[in-house]
C-alpha cells in the first residue's frame, strides 16, 4: 500500500458518519456507519495537501526573509476554511 492509499483509508475511516438507529425491544440500538464518497475523500486529501504544501511555504519565506507573507497566510486560512466548511456540511447535512 503507497502513502496515499494509506492516507485515503485514513481519511475515509475519519469521515465515516455513525449513527445510532432505534430497533426493536430485543436489541435497542443499531449503529449504521455511511462511508464518504470517493470524490469527497479526494477533495479533503487535496485540501489537506494545499495546506502542508502553503504552510511549508510560508516557513520557507519567513526563514529566508524573515518577513511575514501575508497572502500565503490568506491562502492558508482559506484551505482551512474550506476544509472546516466541507466536513462541518457533511456531518450535519
Amino acid at each position: 500500500m503507497n502513502a496515499l492509499e494509506w492516507f485515503r483509508s485514513l481519511l475515509r475511516r475519519a469521515l465515516t458518519r455513525r449513527r445510532t438507529v432505534e430497533m426493536s425491544p430485543v436489541r435497542k440500538v443499531r449503529i449504521r456507519e455511511e462511508a464518504p464518497t470517493d470524490r469527497f475523500v479526494l477533495i479533503i486529501a487535496l485540501m489537506v495537501i494545499f495546506f502542508v504544501g502553503l504552510a511549508a511555504l510560508e516557513i520557507v519565506h519567513m526563514v529566508l526573509l524573515g518577513t511575514w507573507n501575508e497572502v500565503v497566510f490568506n491562502g492558508i486560512m482559506l484551505v482551512v476554511g474550506t476544509i472546516v466548511g466541507a466536513v462541518w456540511g457533511r456531518q450535519n447535512g
